[in-house]
């Protein structure tokens, strides 16, 4: 009867470390996707932040284009419509919250500057407008360019060639 209790305590203790090793191996294996899965969840958290980031700048920018556009070709609307914006020359800056709403600069997470570029040979002026961040690299999120035709204007005493 003593062989047959020490072989009954040898395949009890090989059983237990079969069962040890396998919970082991188990939660081993469950760290490794949990590690996977967090990663995945972060990388998707961060790319749907920058996906709003970017429509919100989309729709910042083409707010400011539709202005111009509509506008006399000039930045007063824009200056107008923005009061908190800067005028430099043919520059305006216009400081943006962390939701894009118009702020003062102190508040201010994004800005946009709209370049106005006038052409000396035709009626077209240009608008180049660009989103960038407020933090240290002032990273540039979108750009767009805007074109306002300003029509010739006709008087009395002016004839077109080849019309009597």
């Amino acid at each position: 009867r003593c062989i047959r209790k020490g072989r009954l305590m040898k395949q009890t203790h090989s059983k237990n470390s079969l069962f040890l090793m396998e919970i082991l191996l188990n939660i081993l294996l469950f760290s490794v996707l949990l590690v996977v899965g967090l990663q995945f969840f972060s990388k998707t958290h961060t790319l749907t932040q920058k996906t709003g980031q970017l429509h919100a700048a989309v729709t910042s920018c083409s707010n400011i284009a539709s202005i111009f556009e509509a506008g006399d070709g000039t930045t007063t609307d824009i200056l107008t419509f923005y009061p908190y914006s800067v005028n430099l020359d043919n520059k305006v800056i216009i400081y943006l919250d962390k939701n894009f709403n118009d702020c003062k600069k102190g508040q201010a997470k994004y800005y946009i500057t709209a370049k106005l570029n006038k052409s000396k040979h035709t009626q077209l002026t240009s608008l180049t407008i660009r989103c960038h961040t407020m933090d240290h690299g002032k990273q540039l999120i979108y750009e767009l360019n805007a074109t306002h035709y300003t029509p010739l204007q006709v008087g009395n005493d002016t004839r077109v060639k080849g019309v009597d």
